[in-house]
């Protein structure tokens, strides 16, 4: 497959990143910032993704269209866009590369294909590329892997990982269980710690007994704010993969309610770029206790 121009939809971190990447080696990416935030035009200038002001022109403009955005948007946006899809009579191949459960993918797929599109299933791992890093991994599996790996040639990461869809998205819920749900976990315990009046020495204890574990708890619970609203769906997913296979989904399920938690307190009006409060695990464990107090009276 020659590509000349990939959609991108949408402009937060991932998917300007990702936009950025394939810009960077001269692939040219289109993407509509209507209604976007002032951050996100941000993002997608930077990146060099180019705006073609409607949803019709990402389909009829681009050879592949690459869908990126908080998991909770992703079937809606399929949703919309097969509608562009059907219109256009163009066989499109729709990538979904959001962290949605297996089962998800497949209703998106259905979606798409019922639109006359084609479809590939994407699980992104890692932090999103930039101009001075580039070890995000991009597991793909369904019928169009030969045309998917021509984005190789573009600076991305493909990795095969079968015909099916759906294997890719496992891949993705799975490896995600081991970094959110920990994390959850972690924000909890602290915030717990805290309105139990008890934080100094659960930090110690846990700084002097388990120091790397707390670091690494320390670095991302400090880092959640300004995700905490994506996570909750994402979360979410994942327990709905594990429910899949007979498996307890109440630890991811609780950890959704603890990112919505971070999301609806003061911590979740942060942005990426302009941190203000919750610079420390500490800061970060004060505010959602305090918040907690006063929701619950």
């Amino acid at each position: 497959m020659t590509l000349q121009t990939v959609t991108g939809v949408a402009q937060g971190d991932m998917g300007a990143g990702t936009g950025g990447q394939l810009t960077r080696l001269g692939l040219r990416v289109i993407t509509t910032l209507t209604g976007r935030s002032g951050r996100s035009r941000g993002l997608a200038e930077k990146a060099g993704m180019e705006d073609v002001g409607n949803d019709a022109a990402l389909i009829t403009e681009a050879d592949m269209f690459l869908s990126i955005l908080p998991p909770g948007s992703a079937v809606d946006l399929a949703k919309t866009m097969a509608g562009h899809i059907e219109a256009s009579g163009k066989s499109i191949l729709y990538i979904d590369c959001n962290a949605i459960a297996p089962t998800t993918k497949q209703e998106v797929q259905s979606i798409i294909e019922g639109a006359g599109g084609r479809f590939m299933d994407i699980g992104i791992l890692g932090n999103p590329p930039s101009p001075t890093s580039n070890k995000t991994r991009y597991y793909a599996s369904g019928p169009h892997g030969a045309d998917v790996a021509a984005l190789k040639d573009f600076g991305l990461e493909i990795i095969p990982c079968g015909d099916e869809i759906g294997r890719a998205a496992a891949i993705k819920m799975c490896f995600a269980s081991m970094t959110k749900a920990m994390i959850a976990m972690a924000a909890e315990t602290f915030a717990a710690a805290e309105a139990l009046g008890v934080y100094k020495e659960v930090e110690h204890e846990l700084r002097t007994g388990q120091t790397k574990g707390f670091e690494w708890a320390a670095k991302r619970v400090t880092g959640t704010p300004p995700k905490a609203y994506r996570w909750v769906y994402e979360v979410e997913e994942i327990g709905k993969t594990f429910a899949a296979v007979g498996l307890p989904a109440a630890t991811c399920m609780g950890g959704a309610e603890m990112f919505q938690i971070i999301a609806d307190s003061p911590l979740g009006e942060e942005i990426v770029e302009d941190r203000k409060r919750g610079t420390t695990l500490e800061d970060c464990s004060k505010l959602t206790a305090e918040y907690l107090a006063a929701k619950n009276g």
